[in-house]
């Protein structure tokens, strides 16, 4: 991350907004090497929602 909070007013039927973070890009991967599929069977993540820990397996594949 590269700034947290950052202030931002938005609001809808579903979605409020209060703050941003400000995100830099730190590796790109081939579009077919995380899938939700692989994620699933690999890696048992079946949802994404934000930042959470991750299984260890998960994390040696990011790393390579």
């Amino acid at each position: 991350m590269t700034k947290t909070d950052i202030p931002f007013e938005y609001q809808d039927r579903d979605l409020t907004i209060k703050a941003l973070m400000k995100i830099r890009l730190q590796k790109r991967y081939t579009p077919d090497r995380f899938t939700f599929d692989i994620l699933k069977s690999e890696y048992g993540i079946y949802a994404v929602r934000g930042s959470r820990g991750i299984p260890n397996s998960l994390r040696e594949a990011l790393k390579k």
